[in-house]
Order: structure tokens, then sequence, then C-alpha cells
């Protein structure tokens, strides 16, 4: 996939000639982080890369470039309806029907919306220093990628996204537990 996409500074184990380009994290009580330099895979967090490689990433997917149509619309279809009010805490109970986020199901890889715009579709991740989200809306074919070495930087995805792509109504408060400032 690296290779089909161009995406020659992403790799999900440590290179050394990544060094010139890295960055250290930053906790949300301030703290530096210095950068995790992983030696082994670990699929939800190991991989290094740079905004142009994700955006490289972003594009190919949204052209459907290396995925059969078929096996695309199985990825961003709702599979399961997401019915919590929040994304963490983990198991925590099911909320009454009225209560649920309409439209939020779990695709294959992302969670899949319907918004003003049509359905969308996001993944975002964390950990104790850095913060991403890549964001999408399928009818008119647009990502944002967003990549950060704060871990602060989530409160302003939301304001950076609807800049970017309009309102998207990506349920924010469901991803970060948090309502967005207006």
């Amino acid at each position: 996939m690296f290779d089909r996409f161009g995406m020659r500074n992403t790799s999900m184990v440590w290179r050394p000639r990544f060094a010139a380009n890295l960055a250290d994290g930053w906790q949300a009580d301030g703290r530096v982080e210095p950068h995790d330099e992983r030696s082994k895979v670990r699929a939800a967090g190991s991989m290094d890369t740079t905004i142009a490689d994700m955006a490289k990433f972003a594009a190919g997917f949204m052209r459907g470039e290396g995925l059969k149509p078929a096996s695309r619309a199985e990825m961003l279809k709702p599979q399961l309806p997401i019915t919590t009010r929040s994304q963490f805490r983990s198991l925590q109970p099911e909320v009454p029907p009225a209560e649920r986020w309409k439209g939020l199901a779990a695709g294959l890889g992302v969670v899949t919306f319907e918004g003003p715009q049509g359905r969308g579709f996001f993944k975002g991740g964390h950990n104790e220093s850095t913060a991403n989200m890549w964001a999408c809306v399928e009818t008119r074919r647009r990502c944002v990628v967003l990549l950060s070495n704060d871990v602060r930087a989530e409160t302003a995805f939301p304001k950076i996204v609807d800049a970017v792509l309009g309102d998207t109504g990506l349920p924010w408060q469901w991803e970060y537990s948090f309502r967005p400032a207006a």
C-alpha cells in the first residue's frame, strides 16, 4: 500500500532515515514525550508517516485505487450500529435508541456517520502525546487529514475539519467525549 501511493516516508516500523524529520510529542500537562522508535509492528499505533504521505493515502482511497469497488463499499458500509453515548470509556452501557447518534456505525476500519452533506467516515487516534484524525465526506469525495505531535490539538480538530469541509455532522462529542468550542 505504501508503495502504491508513493508513501516513501511511511513505515510500520522505525526507519533511521526518519530521524531528520521526527517530532517529539507533547502531553496534556505540557511535558515532552520523546518519539517512540518502534521496532515491532503494532497495527494500532506503530506507523510513522508524514502529512504529505497520509494525504496521498486519503486521496488514493477516495479515488478507489487499489480496492475493488465492492471492497471499498463494504469498508464504508455501516456494519454495526454504535449504541453508546461516547467512544470512551470502553464497555459502557447502551443508551436508549432515542438518545443514540443517528446514523453512527462501525464500518471496517472506520466509523461511518450521516450528516448534512450525506455519508461521511472518520478514523482518529491518540496516545498520551500525539493525536490524529482522518475525516471524509463521501458524496463530495473530500477529506481532511490532521496529524499532531500534541495531544491537546484534539480540541481544535472540530473547527479545522469544519473550516476545510464545512459542517459534516461528524459526532465530535461521541469521538472525544467533549463538546467542541463554538
